[in-house]
């Protein structure tokens, strides 16, 4: 595939489900991103984060992507294991699901974020 590109995150909600001392929780969130440069659509995430003291994070999710690709609509899913460090949100990634392309599935790539809310992503 080899598409590479940025998102811009458009919503965040953050909802914190357990909080343990010095600063620690478990948090989930709900996140809209807008996907830009090979693919052109937008996405949903749903995150599980774990914040240290620090206020550094661990999370995982799963990833919606909807784009339209020669007139058809294609949904890939993508399973996320990342982290939240001194400032910068990463993450490994593999497409676990495709409507359209089964050769896609089992692909990987990262995203790591940049300023503004964005984040440059590439998929091998």
């Amino acid at each position: 595939m080899g598409s590479k590109g940025t998102f811009q995150i458009t919503d965040w909600q953050e909802t914190v489900e357990q909080e343990f001392e010095k600063g620690k929780k478990f948090s989930t969130a709900l996140v809209q991103q807008a996907y830009s440069g090979d693919i052109n659509g937008n996405s949903e995430v749903r995150y599980q984060l774990y914040y240290s003291e620090s206020g550094d994070a661990l999370f995982n999710g799963f990833e919606t992507i909807t784009y339209d690709k020669s007139d058809e609509q294609v949904v890939l899913t993508l399973k996320h294991d990342g982290k939240f460090e001194s400032g910068i949100a990463s993450s490994k990634f593999t497409i676990v699901d495709s409507s359209h392309e089964c050769s896609l599935i089992g692909n990987s790539g990262t995203f790591r974020s940049i300023e503004g809310g964005k984040a440059i992503y590439q998929i091998s």
